[in-house]
């Protein structure tokens, strides 16, 4: 009985050791994945956002372009693009390329 209670006393402190040890473990482990989630992130946003300032500004210089061809008149753009807006295509009319 002797033997058995002081062997009991023994495994205790290894248990907690081993607990102890897999705690670390998984902190280190955890601990370094979120540091990569982060980088990695960080790094994602910071390219989409280097590509749309690119396409902003190409967006901006092809806007101006349009209204510089049309003098500054918005409202000629607003009547040429109005016929595609107000005319529902309801998939019952042909469309052919070549007209008839």
């Amino acid at each position: 009985m002797k033997g058995e209670a002081g062997s009991m006393r023994q495994e205790k402190p290894k248990q907690e050791e081993r607990i102890w040890g897999s705690m670390k473990k998984a902190a280190f482990i955890l601990g370094s994945g979120l540091l990569l989630l982060v980088a990695f992130s960080n790094s994602v946003l910071g390219q989409l956002q280097r590509f749309w300032d690119a396409s902003g500004c190409f967006q901006q210089a092809q806007w101006e372009r349009l209204l510089s061809t049309f003098e500054g008149k918005e409202w000629i753009l607003y009547i040429i693009g109005w016929p595609d807006l107000v005319s529902p295509w309801d998939g019952t009319e042909r469309v052919d390329s070549v007209s008839q």
